[in-house]
């Protein structure tokens, strides 16, 4: 499964390749205050994914 996260008021994004890459890549921007993250499908639709992932970020964006 293929994730999208976006940053920076939605003007940057990075794309994981699965679940744990997700993980990884929340560490790396725990800098960054993360707008989203969307579930990409192979069908082009997506789905946010946000609210099962905020308790892995903090309000600064940093990972708990």
């Amino acid at each position: 499964m293929r994730y999208r996260i976006e940053y920076a008021d939605g003007q940057c994004c990075n794309f994981a390749n699965s679940r744990p890459d997700l993980l990884n890549w929340l560490k790396l921007l725990k800098d960054e205050a993360i707008t989203d993250i969307r579930k990409l499908y192979k069908s082009g639709v997506s789905d946010s994914v946000m609210e099962k992932y905020e308790k892995y970020i903090n309000k600064k964006g940093e990972l708990s």
